[in-house]
């Protein structure tokens, strides 16, 4: 007799230890779902590069949350981030320094690698577009985002719960595009000079960085309500800063100068890159 009430409290002790579990509102485990608007534009320390517009963006993705105490969580997921920002460029073609930034598009519209020392028949041949004077770029990427932060919490307060974040993002580039601004461009062949005009959906993914990987902050501050148990809408504002250069730091498809020598070779000023993505994400989303 002994025995089964013994197995009866254990039993009953252990299913009301399950039963607490899964209907408490801190439980040890959240996963959800989330989606972002986010403001976004570049910044540089190069000061030939300057920034010229702010885009919007937008991101979603699978929230996942691992409580570590009352109060403190361990935020993660995966998500998607699209982003886009404008940069201007210096145009100074007259000076005793030109600066004129300028690059070269093959007949399938894909940037042609140049190098000191290649001829000028080799980077100038038919079918191909020279661009130059590039006073505007518009860039759009696309990430695969996964956040690494620390979420403070306080406790319910008529239903809300008020927390900050902060910690880090790991992203990897899958795209890269831009849209240009020139004040000249040439066609080889027919020798056309094109004038002015815009540029668009240019793959300047093979000009980025080497490692396609973002490191940044991520910190914010945010709400949660409950809905149910432990299901909560949450409503946040981080602001983000990446700590990596999106492009090469010396770029292998653009130059701000070049000089021919008699031979018929080119030697060239590369353009110098530092870009760095900021945002402002509002995001919404619900945890269960």
């Amino acid at each position: 007799m002994k025995k089964i009430l013994l197995l009866v409290s254990s039993t009953l002790l252990l299913a009301n230890s399950f039963f607490a579990q899964e209907s408490d509102d801190d439980k040890k485990f959240r996963l959800g779902l989330k989606v972002a608007a986010q403001p976004t534009w570049f910044s540089s320390k190069d000061n030939n590069t300057t920034r010229s517009s702010t885009g919007f963006g937008f991101g979603f993705g699978l929230a996942m949350e691992f409580r570590l105490s009352k109060t403190a969580y361990f935020v993660t997921g995966i998500g998607g981030d699209f982003e886009n920002g404008g940069i201007k460029y210096k145009y100074e073609p007259l000076a005793a320094t030109p600066y004129d930034v300028g690059y070269v598009l093959d007949g399938s519209s894909e940037l042609k690698q140049i190098k000191d020392g290649m001829a000028s028949t080799d980077l100038f041949q038919a079918g191909d577009v020279s661009y130059s004077g590039i006073t505007e770029r518009k860039i759009k990427t696309t990430h695969v985002t996964i956040p690494l932060a620390l979420k403070m919490m306080t406790k319910e307060i008529g239903g809300f719960k008020y927390f900050g974040v902060f910690g880090g993002e790991i992203g990897v580039r899958i795209k890269a595009r831009a849209t240009d601004k020139y004040t000249s461009s040439t066609t080889y062949g027919s020798n056309v000079n094109n004038g002015a005009g815009t540029n668009s959906n240019i793959n300047i993914n093979k000009d980025g960085s080497l490692i396609p990987l973002r490191v940044g902050m991520n910190v914010g501050l945010g709400a949660e309500y409950r809905l149910s148990g432990s299901t909560s809408a949450f409503l946040s504002i981080n602001y983000f800063r990446s700590f990596t250069n999106l492009m090469k730091k010396e770029s292998k498809y653009m130059a701000y100068d070049s000089k021919s020598y008699s031979d018929g070779s080119l030697t060239f000023s590369f353009l110098k890159q530092n870009l760095l993505m900021n945002a402002i994400r509002i995001n919404v989303g619900i945890l269960f």
